[in-house]
Parts: C-alpha cells; sequence; structure tokens
C-alpha cells in the first residue's frame, strides 16, 4: 500500500483495498478518501470498528470549496466501506446521497465543426526549433480521442506497444476502471497512425522512449498541454468556448464520438437495443446505466434518434424540458 493508515480503522480499510483491488479497480481516489477518514477517526480518537451515525456526519459533511459533485464522490466511497463493514461483522451506519444532478450539459459537435476543427490541426505547423511543442503529436492525439472516444488519459498513457496499426487496433491498460480493453480503429486512422509513427521514428532523440506520445525532446506529455492546445485550435476555427468549466471541453471529444457512434449505428438501421451495450463495452463502462448518464442526447439534435431509442428503452433519455422544470422548482 503506499498510503498509512494509523486509526482502529487502519488495518480494515487496507483489507478493503485488497478487494477492491483483486476485483480490477485502481482505487486511487478511494484510498485517498478513505485516508481523510482515517485522519478523522484519530483525530476523534474512535476506538471501536463501526461507522456511528455522528461519525457519519463528521466524515461526510461539505468540506470549504468543495463542489457537490466532490462531496457526492465522496460520500460514495464512504458508503462502500460502510456496506463493507456490515458485511464483515462491524454494524456501521449508511450515510445518505445527497440529492445531486450535474448541471453541466457536454458539448456535441456537429460533423461541420469536427471537420473545421481537423482542419485547423493540419494546418498548424510544427516549429523545429522548439523541443518542447505539444504540436509533434496533438493532431493525431485529438483524432484518435475523436475516433475511438477513449480519455485523454488514457490516451496519454499509451505505450508504442500498445497501438498494432496493421490489425487496427490498439490496446487501453490504464484506463479509469483499471481493467484493459482492446479498442479496434478504422482504416483512416490507421494511416494517420502510421504517419506519425514514421515521422516519430525519424527523431533520433525518441529512440528507446515507450510513450506513443512524448514532445520532442523525448519528455511525456502531460494532459494540461492537450487542453491549452484544444482551446487555442477551437479559437482558430471559430467554435465558441464559453469559458472554463462550461465547454466545449477536452472530455467533449469523447462524448461526440458516442453520440455520433449511435447515430451512425442507427442510420445503418442496427437495433438500438444492442447497439448501447456495444457502446458501454467499447466505452469501457461498468454497466449499461454508466452510458445512459455518460451520452446525454438533446432532442433537438437527434430527433429521430431520441424516438427510435424510447420505442426500445422508454425514457432512456428523458425529456431535458421535464427535468429543468422539476429542478427549478
Amino acid at each position: 500500500m503506499s498510503r498509512y493508515f494509523y486509526s482502529i480503522y487502519g488495518p480494515t480499510i487496507n483489507d478493503f483495498l485488497f478487494l477492491k483491488r483483486n476485483l480490477g479497480f485502481k482505487y486511487q481516489t478511494g484510498e485517498y478518501e478513505l485516508g481523510k477518514l482515517d485522519k478523522i477517526a484519530c483525530q476523534r480518537d474512535e476506538g471501536t470498528i463501526g461507522i456511528t451515525k455522528d461519525f457519519a456526519d463528521a466524515v461526510c459533511s461539505k468540506q470549504p470549496n468543495e463542489s457537490e459533485k466532490s462531496q457526492n464522490n465522496r460520500i460514495q466511497i464512504v458508503r462502500q466501506f460502510a456496506f463493507y463493514l456490515n458485511d464483515t461483522g462491524y454494524p456501521s451506519c449508511i450515510p445518505n446521497l445527497p440529492r445531486f444532478k450535474s448541471a453541466y450539459t457536454p458539448y456535441i459537435f456537429t460533423k461541420e465543426e469536427i471537420t473545421r476543427f481537423f482542419s485547423v490541426c493540419d494546418q498548424i505547423k510544427c516549429s523545429k526549433r522548439n523541443p518542447k511543442t505539444g504540436m509533434f503529436f496533438i493532431p493525431i492525439l485529438f483524432r484518435l480521442l475523436y475516433a475511438t472516444g477513449i480519455r485523454v488519459g488514457e490516451a496519454i498513457s499509451l505505450s508504442v506497444r500498445d497501438v498494432d496499426v496493421e490489425n487496427k487496433y490498439l490496446k487501453v491498460r490504464d484506463s479509469k476502471n483499471g481493467k484493459e480493453r482492446i479498442i479496434p480503429f478504422s482504416e483512416s486512422l490507421s494511416i494517420a497512425l502510421k504517419d506519425y509513427l514514421q515521422y516519430r521514428s525519424q527523431r533520433p532523440v525518441l529512440n528507446g522512449i515507450d510513450h506513443l506520445f512524448v514532445l520532442p525532446a523525448g519528455s511525456i506529455s502531460t494532459s494540461g498541454l492537450p487542453y491549452k492546445w484544444f482551446r487555442r485550435i477551437l479559437f482558430m476555427a471559430g467554435i465558441s468556448h464559453a469559458g472554463r468549466g462550461a465547454g466545449p471541453r477536452l472530455h467533449d471529444l469523447r462524448h461526440t464520438f458516442s453520440v455520433h457512434s449511435l447515430v451512425a449505428m442507427s442510420e445503418k438501421g442496427v437495433d438500438l437495443y444492442y447497439s448501447l451495450p456495444i457502446l458501454s463495452t467499447y466505452l469501457g463502462h461498468q454497466s449499461l446505466a454508466a452510458t445512459n448518464q455518460y451520452v446525454r442526447l438533446t432532442s433537438e439534435m437527434y430527433p429521430s434518434l431520441i424516438e427510435s431509442v424510447n420505442k426500445v428503452c422508454p425514457q432512456i433519455f428523458p425529456d431535458h424540458n421535464k427535468i429543468n422544470c422539476y429542478e427549478s422548482d
């Protein structure tokens, strides 16, 4: 374990983390949040294992400058640990999960916007004098995100050996849920990746560096660098940005991939009863419910798709107007 726990809950927390990781979860955030629980238990001098109502309130209370989403995620972890304690013979209070609904609506790029976006990517030149320019890999990185729907963190973690351009698939090892998955991709992306790898091989300094996306000098990129280029390309493509936290976000390329994939499958006559589980697996979600929450379609953009989905799965994509009215109450 990378973290030490000092309260009476320490051994139980370690057992819980061991169980989670053996189920395939990284659970790094969970370990961090349970470290806070451990700290509060020490401060309160808790002498008995078993989360009381008072202790649960102390652990789950809203922290300074904490968003509702962050608090909700933190309480989810405490609840999982409390359920584990109950299952292992330590009666514990299960904290209530506060009502929370994200106010953010993913930005779904139109096909015309995507075309403009990548047109700008292709026109920007990489400076040979700048050994730290992100333009060395930015165009192919953004194409990979849109063409496969993988997360930017998963893409940044890819190694050269994870990408098979001949058989047209990549292997995601460092995923959010800690599970490997195989992602097939198109012929056009295969050609683009071949061009990038050939260009990459022409720089001797990169020989022996396993990461797929690196700077010309050989250093590894952080996820912050692609975001800066994303904002810049949006501006040059004439796609307005509503400000920090309002989008479009780099992560919205994943949302756009998901929506465009559903539309493409629907247009080809694929029954959405089958396409939704396929998309869920492709995205690396644990359940279909996660895909339902992840891909928020609007009836204004794809009314025919919404109609066809609701014929099979009624209300899987709820009426946003009704939701807004309910929330305003």
